[in-house]
């Protein structure tokens, strides 16, 4: 389901797939996305098996899987067509 947060969080997590990320991190460079969007969105992500956690580090870190910017990349486009980051005009009623 399409949403503007998970589309910015969704491409800043694109621009360095093999990057490890905390929370924080990916808040900082998702523009306009609360701290508790961020986490909710990397939670599912990590329950999706798109995102793994990185051991031995003292924040949660994850990463993507193997498999995860194909995952993310292939979201984005199936999402309909018209929709840019900031855009609620295509989001039917309840995808907020």
């Amino acid at each position: 389901m399409w949403s503007p947060p998970r589309e910015t969080i969704y491409h800043a997590l694109l621009v360095d797939p093999s990057r490890c990320w905390t929370v924080a991190q990916v808040a900082e460079v998702a523009p306009g996305v609360s701290v508790e969007a961020v986490r909710s969105t990397l939670h599912l992500l990590l329950g999706d098996a798109v995102m793994e956690i990185v051991p031995r580090q003292r924040l949660l870190t994850l990463r993507l899987a193997p498999d995860g910017a194909d995952v993310l990349g292939r979201t984005i486009a199936d999402w309909e067509p018209g929709h840019t980051i900031g855009d609620m005009s295509g989001a039917k009623a309840g995808q907020r």
